[in-house]
């Protein structure tokens, strides 16, 4: 949901069904950007089943002005 009011904060809420036991799940963390996609860790209440929610992020238009921004890397644990 987007901002509305006079709130100093953003106010999220969603609802999401567990893959496992389909209970619906009132959820107000925010997605973290990872890779391209926005991802969140989900906990259901009643079964305990945790899962990821993902939305993937539309491509924008790019830099009309300046430059691009760098590309995006992810740095795994050598071992």
């Amino acid at each position: 949901m987007t901002q509305k009011g006079a709130h100093t904060w953003d106010i999220v809420i969603e609802y999401q069904c567990c893959p496992k036991c389909k209970f619906i799940i009132e959820n107000r963390q925010k997605y973290t950007y990872q890779m391209g996609k926005y991802q969140k860790e989900v906990r259901c209440n009643r079964c305990r089943h945790c899962f990821i929610a993902t939305k993937v992020r539309k491509p924008s238009i790019g830099p009309l002005i300046g430059d691009s921004q760098p590309i995006e890397t992810e740095w795994g644990d050598p071992r």
